[in-house]
């Protein structure tokens, strides 16, 4: 499909973009966040943190900053800034030994990865070749009583045994990494892996969140050579920052706020420019896409996400055209229709809740449950049938965190924002 519309692929995916050259391109309207997030990593002696609704591409922000800092060192700027391979996600089920494992199992597979560069740049680094022997083979050799990993601990006696857990099942496993990094990286300006915890909000509760953070402070968050970014919506990576035992460990979060919808137009031409193998017919233009992007709230994933969905029916059904101005009456037309059959599928929805959909929507879409007042409910728990409504019928998502009741764990969800576009009578504010 993308072929025939002179494309070498999707220019609406919405997903992150990738940590290489092309996606450093596609990045447009982040200049000031992208500075301040590279500026912490190599410069501040606490980890940097990103706030901000889900999709409004921190994952993207941090991907690209972990490519430009590689690409740095390799170009011999000082500061070995090294991005593992896939950011770490925390949920309510791990345990600070599982994750740690995860960890550094990553890290070892990184100083494989980057051995020859580290090396060429005068870095101190482990044999890669036992690494790599001893972390990927289904064996792992045994010195006497005691395993053998580069160099570390074992006598003369050598047999084999199954590596059951993946390198981990060694007790000295820990303990050599955390070498390894110390002689990789003796200091803060030496650099060292760049470490990233997503979609912290996984945890539920920012005391959840708190807890587990709190119990990897010394583990992980402090070992030398590992630069950690933490990143999380509605509002749990602040509240998880403000705990004492995190405070001097973690920066106040950078705000990822959406793009304007000007930076917003420049980044989908910037996607058609890229991807394009010719004389392309972008389903979706500049215009079109600031249109869907005012109606869901600037949310640029959710924005990518519905023009997908329009560009896939407009070509089954043989509705493309190559006139602009006809481009956009039909994704506006589209837009409308689907708006009026999401509104369709809230039957169940009644007055009372209803209003409290409009008063959340009139102050911007997030609140905390504490502010049930201003929904014009004594209690919390009055008012928690209306959100239990709205729901149901996924034009909300709602989360209770007992721990910090100032958090807006109340908040419209991509649907939602389509049903109030239909509700408000096709305006977008």
């Amino acid at each position: 499909m993308w072929d025939e519309l002179g494309f070498r692929d999707n220019p609406y995916s919405p997903k992150p973009i990738h940590a290489n050259e092309e996606g450093s391109e596609l990045l447009v309207g982040r200049d000031s966040e992208l500075r301040k997030l590279m500026t912490y990593i190599r410069a501040s002696d606490t980890h940097p943190t990103l706030e901000g609704p889900n999709g409004v591409g921190k994952t993207s922000l941090v991907s690209v900053a972990g490519f430009r800092l590689l690409r740095e060192f390799e170009e011999g700027k000082p500061g070995a800034y090294i991005p593992l391979s896939a950011p770490f996600q925390l949920t309510s089920e791990d345990t600070l030994q599982s994750f740690k494992q995860r960890v550094l199992y990553a890290v070892a597979q990184q100083f494989i990865s980057r051995s020859s560069l580290l090396k060429e740049k005068g870095y101190s680094v482990p044999n890669d070749d036992e690494i790599d022997q001893w972390l990927n083979s289904p064996l792992f050799h045994l010195t006497g009583g005691g395993g053998s990993l580069a160099g570390f601990g074992g006598n003369a006696t050598r047999s084999t045994a199954p590596n059951s857990s993946s390198g981990f099942s060694e007790s000295g496993f820990v303990s050599t990494v955390k070498r390894w990094l110390d002689e990789c990286f003796p200091s803060r300006a030496a650099g060292g892996f760049i470490c990233v915890i997503d979609n912290l909000e996984l945890l539920e509760t920012s005391r959840g969140a708190r807890e587990l953070l709190e119990a990897i402070r010394d583990e992980l968050l402090n070992i030398s050579g590992l630069r950690w970014i933490l990143c999380g919506a509605r509002g749990i990576v602040r509240s998880s920052a403000s705990s004492p035992r995190l405070q001097g460990v973690l920066a106040e979060p950078i705000e990822m706020k959406p793009i304007d919808d000007a930076s917003a137009e420049q980044a989908l031409l910037k996607r058609i420019e890229v991807y394009s193998i010719g004389n392309s017919n972008p389903p979706v233009e500049a215009e079109g896409f600031a249109h869907v992007y005012r109606i869901g709230n600037r949310n640029l994933r959710n924005a990518l996400k519905y023009c997908e969905d329009f560009s896939m029916w407009a070509h089954l059904e043989g509705g493309l055209t190559e006139n602009s101005q006809d481009k956009l009456k039909l994704i506006e037309a589209w837009m409308a229709e689907t708006a009026d059959k999401y509104e369709r599928d809230t039957s169940g929805v009644g007055n009372r809740a209803w209003r409290v959909f409009d008063d959340l929507v009139a102050q911007g879409g997030a609140a905390s449950p504490s502010e049930y007042e201003q929904f014009g409910y004594e209690t919390q728990q009055a008012m928690r049938p209306q959100l239990k409504l709205l729901e149901d019928a996924n034009l909300i998502e709602s989360a209770v965190d007992e721990s910090d009741k100032r958090r807006r764990t109340i908040v419209v969800t991509s649907r939602g924002w389509i049903v109030n576009y239909k509700r408000s009578g096709f305006e977008i504010s």
